[in-house]
């Protein structure tokens, strides 16, 4: 069972469906299943992070770039929105911990927005002025 998890992850999860489905728990391969599981875990974790920094660094730009703004900056925003809502639907439990994410993704934010608009990051606010809750709103723009 290992040897077909090491070279066809793809085959070694539907096998282990297929067990689990037919109740033969000791045949099942607990230990990389485990794995599995908590890589998903770091997977959506790690999904909901990079929509998050997309949504800052798109807002950034919103808001020190207002001469620039445009549909396509806008459309970017409320697809990382619809992105952000659908992640945390599927895995609520990740909201427990999104003020950390946040601010774990500001810097990555400002050195993206700084990076697409030339600003210098140190232009920009140290930590996020936006709540979650305003991250969250479908129509929250800064200055809009």
């Amino acid at each position: 069972m290992t040897a077909l998890y090491e070279t066809d992850l793809a085959a070694w999860a539907f096998e282990q469906a297929d067990l689990a489905r037919r109740g033969s728990v000791n045949a099942l391969d607990l230990a990389n299943i485990a794995e599995e599981l908590d890589a998903m875990g770091r997977s959506e974790r790690r999904e909901l992070a990079s929509q998050i920094r997309r949504q800052m660094a798109h807002l950034l730009k919103w808001q020190y770039q207002p001469d620039h703004r445009g549909t396509s900056w806008k459309a970017s925003i409320r697809d990382a929105r619809f992105q952000i809502g659908d992640i945390l639907k599927d895995s609520p439990s990740l909201t427990s911990g999104m003020n950390e994410t946040i601010a774990d993704e500001w810097p990555r934010a400002v050195r993206w927005a700084a990076d697409e608009t030339g600003i210098a990051p140190r232009a920009f606010p140290a930590e996020c002025p936006w709540t979650q809750a305003e991250l969250l709103d479908p129509d929250f723009l800064p200055d809009g």
